[in-house]
């Protein structure tokens, strides 16, 4: 492996570091900002007005970072109908196929939460007024991730380890 290679990995390495202690640290305010809700609205008939939304938009951060973070660790949901076909001799050329179509896929996913971003720059939200660009911009961190984490498989194990789950055996 390469040079550019070995970048590639260690800059996935370090944003796996990163991803991680965030997708704890969001889980964990999630859970101590449900609870204070409760307890703030139920206890103390004084409810958080802003929690509700700092929660939905932590959670969309969850989600989105959650999700790539699954295919860096082959923990994503996978349905597939003739995925064993492409095992078969002959038919290998189908992952590269499928990883290029997936990538290509994720980025016009990608442009398309830039634009929305740049569409959003300067809408407040209500409660917070806070730029929803801060909670919109899950997508396109997300999704900028998860081009990293393709690439690194694509670069370590090939083609067809790229969308395999975790339970797959690669050939």
């Amino acid at each position: 492996m390469g040079p550019l290679g070995r970048a590639l990995i260690r800059a996935d390495d370090a944003t796996a570091k990163v991803e991680d202690v965030f997708l704890v640290a969001a889980h964990a305010a999630i859970a101590g900002l449900v609870v204070a809700a409760v307890v703030m609205r139920y206890a103390f008939r004084d409810p958080l007005t802003w929690g509700q939304e700092f929660i939905v938009g932590l959670f969309t951060w969850l989600i989105f970072i959650g999700a790539a973070a699954a295919i860096r660790s082959r923990m994503h949901i996978r349905i597939d109908a003739i995925g064993g076909l492409f095992a078969r001799p002959g038919w290998s050329f189908m992952n590269m196929i499928s990883v290029a179509a997936g990538t290509l896929i994720i980025a016009a996913l990608l442009w398309a939460g830039l634009v929305n971003a740049v569409d959003i720059a300067g809408v407040k939200t209500p409660m917070l007024n806070v730029e929803q660009v801060w909670f919109d911009g899950a997508l396109p961190v997300a999704l900028a991730l998860l081009l990293l984490h393709i690439a690194r498989i694509f670069v370590e194990h090939g083609a067809a380890a790229v969308f395999a789950g975790q339970l797959e055996e690669i050939r």
